[in-house]
């Protein structure tokens, strides 16, 4: 996974993803993962995990649902959870498909999800703490 951190000229620290990771690219933007603290905590839960602690993580933030097991990280946005609770709800007739509109029914989840193995996960969250730690004011 190829990355760059970038600080701007009015302090704002930011990371780039190249490649198709969006979802994860904006999660790592948002600003609950701006604090170092939040991060400590993730780690620690990540430690846990590879110690066999614990067995997985589910962790939700107003935009993002995150979950963490011993093997990958999975990043979804919450409105992607929501549309497939309603498909389901469709399909099992307990909602009227008439009445959504076509372009909610084709959300784009490119930039909706994301995976890659809990190691790398960890490895770019140890970077971006110590990035942020570097360069915030």
């Amino acid at each position: 996974m190829e990355f760059d951190f970038i600080r701007d000229r009015d302090g704002q620290c930011s990371l780039e993803l190249n490649g198709e990771q969006t979802a994860l690219e904006r999660w790592f933007n948002a600003k609950e993962r701006q604090s170092i603290c939040a991060l400590d905590d993730l780690l620690e839960v990540i430690a846990d995990i590879k110690q066999g602690n614990k067995r997985e993580y589910i962790g939700n933030d107003p935009e993002f649902q995150i979950t963490l097991t011993p093997d990958e990280c999975a990043i979804i946005a919450n409105w992607l959870l929501f549309d497939e609770s309603l498909e389901h709800e469709v399909r099992e007739g307990g909602y009227d498909r008439t009445s959504l509109e076509e372009e909610d029914l084709q959300a784009d989840e490119g930039d909706a999800k994301a995976e890659c193995g809990l190691d790398d996960f960890a490895y770019l969250l140890e970077e971006w703490r110590e990035f942020l730690r570097e360069n915030q004011r």
